[in-house]
């Protein structure tokens, strides 16, 4: 499989963990509620995401414009779509 494929699904899947914990955060599952926090626990988990990516795909992904289009910004717009959905009807 091409490495921008699996380094984009990868990016989407844990997109939409992070959106599910995030979700969480907000209505405060955890005994709190804080909608900082959460946006700061999608970043930790993008960035751990990002290291996992580059151990997998190794060298054919280099340079930050293509972990941009590759793994970013997947993984952030499929956080804000599904964080709204999880807020919205959870």
């Amino acid at each position: 499989m091409d490495a921008t494929i699996k380094v984009t699904s990868i990016h989407i899947v844990f997109g939409l963990i992070a959106a599910l914990f995030s979700a969480a955060l907000s209505l405060g599952w955890f005994g709190f509620k804080n909608d900082v926090f959460a946006f700061f626990v999608a970043a930790i988990i993008l960035y751990f995401v990002g290291q996992f990516s580059k151990k997998i795909a190794g060298d054919e992904i280099s340079g930050f414009s293509q972990w941009l289009w590759d793994g970013i910004s997947p993984f952030f717009f499929t956080w804000v779509i599904a964080y709204t959905l999880f807020v919205l009807y959870l």
